[in-house]
């Protein structure tokens, strides 16, 4: 409200400064005086402190003032508005009866006047109303009630006053509460007014009025008793201001006639007046003013309250205005609204839903009427504040909504959204922190603008987080586009720029792919040397700038120098700081440039060499020795015209002319004629020829060569274990040279005999053993596998290879035997204790050379076949008479690799001969007639002069056997010849028992030839 400061100084608006201050300076000591009096001191009192307000609204400059007159217009003319309508309001109250008197006319414009209206006002509102006669003359009676309990009168004009200067009409609307709402909701609501107004400086008549009514509202609302004076005293208030009204309607009537009676009826329901209550209070005024109520509506006791022959009716009291509704003019409707200020008559509990007139003040679920109008606040305020993003003050409001209605839904779920709300806030405010920890900016940024769209954009923390991280952004961008610029011309310096930038921000994708696209530093210290007919480069790489690998592009041009990075020809890229270019000739001249390649990307330099003559070498140079003799063989490069071999003694020769000259072609020379075991140094230069005819030789080839008797190879040496694994070698020192033995894991790619070079034996992969003598070598070896020992015999500049002799901590089986039948082979052997497997490894014509011979057949064997058949049974393939050589080795599977042993044992190899043909054996009873009647057994082979196996003669007392274990062996034959005889048992007659002969199941069966039976008494055979 806006306080009219013209109407205090008592002066125009239109009025000068000058005007104002002497008003001010006429004001103020009386305004002084005022405070002394105790009715006026809080009014003047007001007048002074605003004295600095009005100083500041009308006298600081133009502006000031024409915005405290336009609000001074608004304010005069909404008090206008409020003073017309008291003032018709008094003119429907005065015309009720069906028109306006001259006393009436004489007592609305004196009501007008107290109002502040003038005449015109008040004739342009009754114009429409007719004339009436005048009435009889009668003299009002002021009747008064007096009720117990209220506030006194000085109380009740102080609380009028200060709700006047806000135009309140009583404490419940100045805090804007309905009537009925709960104390607590009082308490906070004067509490929140009281801080609202105290954190406003300037002392103000509004401010000093708002805080007096929040004063008397904690005074006289907060406690029970207390307010239960100040809700009597309103009711009170209401019905001295129907019978105000009333006396100013009846006032000069001879009587109360229907239509006044009507109005005045409707004017106590719209103050909430109980008819009942104002029947009587119309008698009272009637009795007292002599005025006569129609159709004897006076009893005998005017104060008493009319009869109602229906019983009370119900009605229904306005929760926003306090007037009073009849029920059944608004049960039947499907909107009931006040009759007096058009408010619903309904209320719908927040919890279940359900309609209750106002006169029901609790639902069936338990929720009161009081507690909906703070309900609906505290959840309008939620809502507000969650559109406001003040998720803190949302949550506070859901709660006190919650503390009115605990099953409120539209609280439980607004406190869930505002908890998910909080918790996204938190977690986006959670992520640019960390975004910002780790220098990503762009993400910061991003969660910064995630968190903004949760908060209020004029929250401090997060102004000032986005603020700094723009600011940083900006700093970042500007350091990218100053090195984006330099990149072709310092490549080195936008590099650093490019660092700086995201050492501020570490993912601005413009630094992290300008710096990928930044040229790479050229190399340096470029150097090239012809080598096995090509030229190998090679050079220093640049610094190392941490952006990933680089490769290096070779260009290569002839006969003059690079001038720029686009001169010459493309030949190759390497990843490594070397390049083969065997595209030269050699005897030409060439310029190299390399260029640093990452990506795309190409340094802006390079290194450069040249031009240079290329002079190639001779290369595979072998040196062959003899007694006495020396072969030397090479292969030339391309373009030389000669190669010039020259010897030298004691030391290499420096030139083609330093030492003897020998005769050679373009890749060979011979020596002969050498001293032996004397050491001579050679020199092998390639010569080229220019265009005109100029002859250029290269750098050389040197050799050393001892010309001698080569060394024989030594044979496998003698391998010793020990039981703790130790194994030591033995072997034949030679009359010449060093003896060195080396241990591989597989036989070595050089045969026995060969002589290697010295670059050759330091290309041989092992282990050399430390020799503990001159014959003697001790080793350990890995117990998980095979190895070989291979002897080198060091001697005049090479060495000779050696027999090797493997070595395995898996025995070898023993004891192999063979027979064979046909090309059926069935061996025999003494298993090995490693392992229960074996491989079986059999070739023709030769012994196997091990058992990854790929010349020969293998069989794997398990154990458990072997036992149940007591012997494994081989099938040779067919081929020719040749003889089968057998090896036998053991298998142990570790770490899921098979280990077999190393077949040293002679007795786990056999030869099995070639295959016999089948022999018939014919056999015949005769008695001899000599010696009498002793009877012998004569043996007859096909083919003649073939061998016969062990036999045995076998009778049954039954029948004729049908082999050696069916019947009894009464005698034993042992191996003969064709035609052989045999004496018979003495005392046997064959004739008299059932006689046959069989092979000697005792014997060694594959050691004879398969045999066929044919038996004396018939014409069968049996094997």
């Amino acid at each position: 409200m806006v306080t009219d400061y013209y109407a205090m100084l008592g002066v125009d608006p239109s009025a000068n400064g000058a005007t104002i201050e002497e008003a001010l300076a006429r004001n103020q000591p009386v305004w002084s005086s005022g405070t002394r009096n105790p009715k006026t001191k809080h009014t003047y009192q007001s007048y002074l402190d605003q004295i600095p307000a009005i100083r500041q609204a009308l006298l600081a400059d133009s502006s000031s003032r024409a915005a405290y007159n336009a609000e001074v217009a608004a304010a005069r003319r909404a008090d206008r508005e409020l003073r017309l309508d008291a003032l018709q309001k008094r003119i429907r109250l005065r015309a009720a009866k069906g028109g306006l008197t001259v006393s009436d006319r004489k007592l609305l414009r004196e009501e007008a006047t107290r109002l502040g209206l003038d005449g015109s006002d008040l004739d342009s509102l009754i114009e429409p109303i007719p004339p009436m006669p005048e009435c009889p003359d009668a003299v009002p009676k002021e009747v008064e009630d007096a009720f117990a309990e209220v506030l006194d009168p000085v109380m009740r004009r102080q609380i009028r006053v200060a709700l006047d200067h806000l135009r309140k009409h009583h404490l419940y609307e100045a805090l804007g509460l309905s009537r009925d709402a709960p104390m607590r909701e009082i308490s906070a609501r004067a509490d929140t007014e009281r801080q609202r107004w105290m954190k406003k400086t300037q002392v103000t008549a509004e401010k000093t009025a708002w805080l007096e009514v929040v004063t008397l509202a904690q005074s006289h609302l907060t406690n029970e008793t207390a307010r239960t004076r100040y809700d009597r005293t309103l009711i009170l208030e209401d019905e001295e201001s129907f019978i105000e009204a009333a006396a100013f309607a009846l006032k000069g009537l001879p009587h109360l006639d229907p239509g006044t009676r009507a109005t005045l009826l409707d004017e106590a329901a719209a103050l909430g007046v109980l008819p009942e209550r104002a029947e009587c209070l119309l008698s009272r005024i009637c009795g007292t003013m002599g005025i006569a109520r129609d159709s004897g509506a006076f009893r005998s006791n005017p104060n008493s309250a009319p009869v109602f022959s229906n019983g009370p009716t119900r009605h229904l009291r306005c929760r926003s205005c306090t007037g009073l509704t009849e029920f059944g003019v608004v049960a039947e409707t499907s909107r009931p609204n006040c009759r007096h200020c058009d408010a619903l008559l309904q209320w719908t509990c927040p919890v279940c839903r359900r309609s209750r007139w106002v006169d029901e003040p609790r639902c069936v679920c338990g929720f009161r009427v009081e507690f909906l109008d703070p309900l609906v606040k505290h959840f309008e305020a939620a809502q507000q504040a969650y559109r406001n993003r003040d998720y803190a003050l949302a949550l506070g409001h859901l709660k006190r909504v919650q503390e009115y209605a605990p099953k409120h839904a539209g609280a439980r779920k607004g406190m869930e959204r505002v908890k998910e709300k909080v918790a996204a806030m938190d977690k986006s405010r959670a992520a640019f922190e960390i975004a910002r920890a780790g220098g990503r900016l762009v993400e910061a940024k991003a969660a910064a603008e995630s968190w903004g769209k949760l908060v209020d954009p004029g929250m401090q923390d997060w102004r000032t987080a986005y603020t700094e991280v723009t600011r940083q952004l900006r700093d970042a961008h500007d350091l990218a586009a100053r090195a984006r610029r330099r990149e072709r011309i310092d490549p080195a310096a936008a590099r650093d720029l490019y660092r700086k930038c995201l050492a501020i921000a570490a993912d601005l994708s413009d630094a992290r792919e300008g710096l990928k696209r930044c040229p790479p530093d050229p190399p340096s210290e470029l150097s090239a040397e012809f080598v096995d007919d090509h030229v190998k480069l090679r050079w220093s790489p640049p610094p190392p700038d941490e952006l990933g690998p680089v490769s290096y592009v070779i260009l290569r041009k002839g006969e003059t120098a690079f001038t720029h990075t686009g001169d010459g020809f493309r030949i190759g890229e390497a990843s490594l700081p070397e390049f083969d270019d065997s595209g030269v000739i050699p005897g030409t001249s060439v310029s190299y440039a390399i260029v640093t390649k990452r990506g795309e990307s190409e340094s802006v330099g390079a290194v450069t060499l040249g031009p240079i003559f290329v002079l190639g070498e001779v290369r595979g140079v072998q040196v062959k020795l003899r007694s006495r003799e020396v072969d030397l063989t090479w292969t030339p490069p391309r373009g030389t015209s000669e190669v010039r071999v020259v010897r030298k003694r004691g030391a290499p020769p420096s030139s083609p002319v330093d030492g003897q000259r020998l005769e050679a072609s373009n890749n060979q020379a011979h020596d002969q004629d050498l001293e032996s075991d004397r050491v001579y140094h050679y020199g092998i230069f390639a010569i080229y020829r220019s265009a005109d005819g100029r002859a250029t030789a290269s750098r050389g080839v040197f050799v050393t060569a001892q010309p001698h008797t080569p060394a024989r190879p030594l044979d496998p040496p003698t391998i010793a274990v020990d039981p703790e694994g130790r194994v030591t070698l033995r072997w034949i020192e030679p009359t010449r040279g060093i003896v060195k033995i080396l241990r591989t894991p597989q036989p070595l790619a050089h045969a026995a005999g060969v002589r290697l070079s010295p670059m050759q034996v330091a290309s041989l992969e092992g282990y050399w053993l430390e020799l503990d003598g001159p014959e003697q070598a001790q080793d350990t070896p890995v117990l998980n596998g095979i190895c070989y020992y291979t002897p080198l015999t060091s001697w005049g500049g090479a060495v000779t290879v050696g027999h090797a002799a493997a070595h395995s901590w898996v025995t070898d089986p023993s004891d192999l035997r063979a027979g064979r039948a046909g090309r059926n082979v069935y061996l025999k052997w003494r298993w090995s204790s490693h392992g229960n497997q074996s491989l079986v490894v059999f070739k023709q014509g030769s012994p196997p050379t091990g058992p990854d011979d790929p010349a020969a057949h293998r069989e794997t064997v398990y154990e458990a076949d072997y036992t149940r058949l007591a012997r494994h049974a081989l099938t040779l393939p067919p081929g020719d008479s040749a003889p089968w050589h057998v090896a036998v080795y053991a298998i142990v599977i570790v770490n899921a690799q098979p280990v077999t042993s190393p077949g040293s044992d002679p007795s786990a190899r056999t030869v099995v001969p070639g295959p016999n043909p089948e022999v018939t054996l014919i056999y015949q009873f005769r008695k001899r007639r000599i010696t009498g009647r002793a009877w012998t057994i004569h043996m007859l082979t096909e083919p003649a002069g073939s061998e016969i196996p062990p036999t045995v003669l076998v009778t049954h007392p039954r029948t004729v056997p049908l082999s050696a274990d069916d019947g009894t062996i009464i005698a034993s034959f042992p191996a003969a010849r064709d035609g052989a005889s045999f004496p018979f048992p003495e005392r046997i007659n064959p004739r008299r028992i059932n006689a046959r002969v069989f092979p000697d199941p005792r014997s060694e069966p594959d050691r004879f030839a398969p045999i066929r039976l044919r038996h004396p008494e018939s014409d069968t055979t049996r094997v």
